[in-house]
């Protein structure tokens, strides 16, 4: 996927102003990235929680904007950080109910899913989402960016400062760590993991 840092001198003057400190640019410029972010933490909780975790994830990146490196997109930093927020409220003890938000593909030329079988998608879905959730911050990161974000392994060395087949090692090693807590999850057609023997790993 593209990067989500425009090359226009309007986008350029906005990232500036916002990591000097500026407030109001930078809500500015999260609200262009608000879906995303409001994506991943809705994977995690839901209604007020996700509202609440959201706001979070936005303030945590303004408080830690001078960490932010150029040579990355900026969308890739605040989705970064908005998974570690997903990552903390999953762990808090506050934590509910946890429901998945996602929307699920339509089928081209099938028939609909019956309620049952898609309550038993989302539960698949919930369940590795979690899974990754929990994963420890190395690997959390650059799987959650790259299967379930979009993002391609040099954007997320970039963002990490790491090397593309360190960021390679680090998600192969969480998908191990996935294939052992979700082995089932894995193995059934409807999961939203493909895994392949040739990358020993997932694919989008």
């Amino acid at each position: 996927m593209s990067a989500a840092r425009p090359d226009d001198e309007a986008y350029a003057a906005l990232l500036e102003t916002a990591m000097r400190g500026d407030p109001q640019s930078f809500a500015i410029l999260c609200e262009r990235h608000r879906q995303r972010v409001w994506r991943i933490v809705a994977s995690i909780a839901s209604g007020a929680e996700a509202e609440d975790l959201a706001q979070e994830a936005v303030v945590r990146a303004y408080a830690a904007r001078r960490t932010y490196r150029a040579a990355a997109s900026f969308e890739a930093w605040l989705s970064r950080i908005a998974v570690n927020v997903a990552h903390d409220y999953q762990r808090s003890a506050w934590q509910r109910r946890v429901t998945l938000c996602d929307q699920v593909p339509e089928r081209n030329g099938e028939e609909a899913e019956s309620t049952e079988g898609l309550a038993e998608r989302r539960e698949l879905q919930r369940q590795v989402r979690r899974a990754v959730a929990a994963l420890p911050s190395p690997q959390r990161g650059p799987i959650w960016l790259r299967y379930f974000e979009g993002f391609s392994l040099a954007e997320i060395a970039r963002l990490e400062g790491a090397s593309e087949s360190t960021i390679r090692s680090r998600v192969r090693s969480g998908l191990h760590r996935l294939s052992l807590s979700l082995d089932d999850v894995i193995e059934s057609p409807a999961g939203p993991l493909k895994w392949s023997s040739e990358t020993k790993g997932c694919e989008a």
